[in-house]
C-alpha cells in the first residue's frame, strides 16, 4: 500500500480553506488587532462624560482645592439645600459634601449625591486626590509651618524607573512584558483547544457516518491521522499568515493616516518648520512615539517566530491526542471522559505562567518551560523576558520528541478506535488497544 498521507493532507486542507467560517475569521481577526493596538491611544483623547459639580464645604478648607479640568467642573454652592435644589433643576449631576464630624484629625468625611448617573471610579478617585493633597498641607502647615509652594514641591516627588539593558542600551518594558507574556501563553492555549476540538469532532462525524471504513481500506491508519494533523496544521499557518500580512498593511495605513507611521517628533517638526527637540507634540503623538518605542523592544518578528514554532509543536502534539479520542467514541459528548489528562496539562501550563511572570528564570518557570505538554505556553510566556539560547534549543527538541511519543501513541489507539462501534471505550480499553500488536 502506497504512503496517502499526501492525499488525506490535501484533502483536509482543501475542504476546511474553502469554509465560509475559514474566510470570515480570516478577514475579522486582522480588522480586530488593528482596533485593539490603536484603541487605546484613540479613547485617551476622546473626552468622558460631562459631570457638574456642586462642592459644600463645611469645613472652611478647600476653598480653593476643586478646580475644573477636562470633564468635570466643580462649583462651590452655600450650603446642601441650594445644591439639591440645583439637581433637581438639572444644572448639577453631583453633591459633594465636605463635612466635619471625623474623630481622627487626619480624616475627611466626604459624601456624594447623584440621581442619574453614578460617578466613575476614575472620578472618585480624582476627587481623593484633590481632597488628601489638600489635607495633607493643612496638617504639615499646622504642625510644622511648611508654605505651600514647598509643600507642593515635596508631594509631587515621583521616582521613575527605567530598567535598561547594559550591553544594548536597550529599554525594558517590563509591565508590557508581563501583560504579553500571559496574552501570548493563553493564545497558544485557546488555538490548541480550539483546533484540538476541530479535529476531533472531524473524526468523530466520519466514524459515525461510517466515511472512515472507505477511507481506511486504501490508506494505512497513521498516514490517515498524519494526514489530518499535518493537513489542520497548514490550515492554521494559512490563517495566521494572512492574519499577519493584513494586520501589518492594516496598522500601515492606519499609522499613517493617524501619523503613527512615521516618527511623531520629525512629523510634527515638519509641520511646523521647526527642529524636532523643539517642537511640542500632542497627547495622540506622544502616545504613539511611546507606542513605537515599546513594539521595537519587544522584538516582534523574534516573537512571531517563536508563537509559530511553540504553536505547531504544541498542536502537533495535542492534535494526535484529540484525534485518538475522537476514535475512541461515538459522540461527541462522550468524548468528555477521556478529556481530563488532555485538559490538565494545559491548564497546570497556565498555572505556571502566573509564576513566571513573577520568576521567569525560576526552577518552576524552567521546567515547565521544558516538559513537552506544558512547555509551548510557559516558554512563550518567558519568552519576552529573555531565555538563553540552549534552553530554547532543548525545549524544543523535547517537543519534537514529545510529538513523535504522541503521534506513536495516538496512532495506536487510532487504528483500533476509528472502526471500533457500539462499545463505549474507557482507559482500561484504550491500554489494550496501545498494546495490540499489527
Amino acid at each position: 500500500m502506497k504512503n496517502n498521507t499526501w492525499v488525506v493532507l490535501q484533502r483536509e486542507y482543501m475542504t476546511r480553506v474553502k469554509k465560509k467560517s475559514f474566510l470570515v475569521a480570516t478577514i475579522l481577526v486582522p480588522v480586530l488587532i488593528v482596533v485593539l493596538a490603536f484603541s487605546s491611544a484613540l479613547l485617551a483623547t476622546i473626552g468622558g462624560s460631562k459631570t457638574v459639580f456642586a462642592v459644600v464645604d463645611e469645613t472652611g478648607l478647600y476653598a480653593d482645592s476643586f478646580v475644573s479640568e477636562g470633564d468635570d467642573t466643580f462649583e462651590y454652592v452655600q450650603d446642601t439645600a441650594v445644591a439639591f435644589e440645583g439637581m433637581r433643576e438639572g444644572e448639577y449631576d453631583v453633591l459633594l459634601w465636605l463635612y466635619p464630624g471625623s474623630q481622627d484629625s487626619n480624616r475627611q468625611n466626604i459624601k456624594l449625591f447623584y440621581e442619574k448617573t453614578e460617578p466613575s471610579v476614575t472620578k472618585l478617585s480624582k476627587i481623593e486626590t484633590m481632597t488628601e493633597t489638600r489635607l495633607r498641607m493643612e496638617l504639615l502647615q499646622r504642625e510644622s509651618d511648611i508654605d505651600q509652594s514647598t509643600f507642593v514641591y515635596i508631594n509631587n516627588a515621583k521616582a521613575d524607573i527605567v530598567s535598561q539593558n547594559r550591553k544594548t542600551g536597550e529599554r525594558s518594558y517590563t509591565e508590557v512584558k508581563t501583560a504579553l507574556a500571559y496574552v501570548l501563553g493563553f493564545l497558544i492555549y485557546m488555538f490548541i483547544f480550539m483546533f484540538g476540538n476541530m479535529i476531533m469532532a472531524g473524526v468523530i462525524e466520519e466514524k459515525s457516518s461510517r466515511i472512515i471504513e472507505v477511507m481506511i481500506s486504501s490508506v494505512k491508519p497513521m498516514q490517515l491521522l498524519m494526514g489530518k494533523v499535518i493537513g489542520l496544521v497548514l490550515v492554521c499557518l494559512t490563517q495566521f499568515l494572512v492574519w499577519i500580512v493584513l494586520s501589518s498593511i492594516l496598522m500601515l495605513v492606519v499609522g499613517l493616516l493617524t501619523g503613527g507611521g512615521v516618527d511623531a517628533a520629525q512629523l510634527a517638526a515638519a509641520q511646523s518648520g521647526m527642529p524636532a527637540d523643539m517642537v511640542p507634540m500632542n497627547e495622540f503623538q506622544e502616545m504613539m512615539k511611546d507606542f513605537q518605542a515599546i513594539v521595537a523592544s519587544l522584538h516582534i518578528k523574534q516573537l512571531a517566530f517563536f508563537f509559530l514554532i511553540y504553536f505547531m509543536g504544541g498542536y502537533l502534539l495535542y492534535a494526535s491526542l484529540f484525534a485518538a479520542v475522537g476514535s475512541a467514541v461515538e459522540k461527541e459528548e462522550d468524548a468528555s471522559q477521556f478529556m481530563l489528562p488532555i485538559t490538565v496539562p494545559l491548564i497546570l501550563a497556565l498555572i505556571i505562567t502566573a509564576n513566571v511572570l513573577q520568576n521567569p528564570s525560576g526552577p518552576l518557570a524552567f521546567w515547565g518551560s521544558m516538559i513537552p505538554f506544558t512547555s509551548p505556553i510557559v516558554m512563550l510566556a518567558r519568552i519576552p523576558f529573555g531565555v538563553p539560547t540552549w534552553e530554547l534549543l532543548l525545549s524544543i527538541g523535547l517537543l519534537v520528541l514529545g510529538f513523535i511519543a504522541s503521534i506513536w501513541v495516538a496512532s495506536r489507539i487510532y487504528r483500533v478506535g476509528i472502526l471500533m462501534y457500539g462499545k463505549k471505550g474507557s482507559y482500561k480499553e484504550l491500554w489494550k488497544w496501545i498494546r495490540y500488536k499489527s
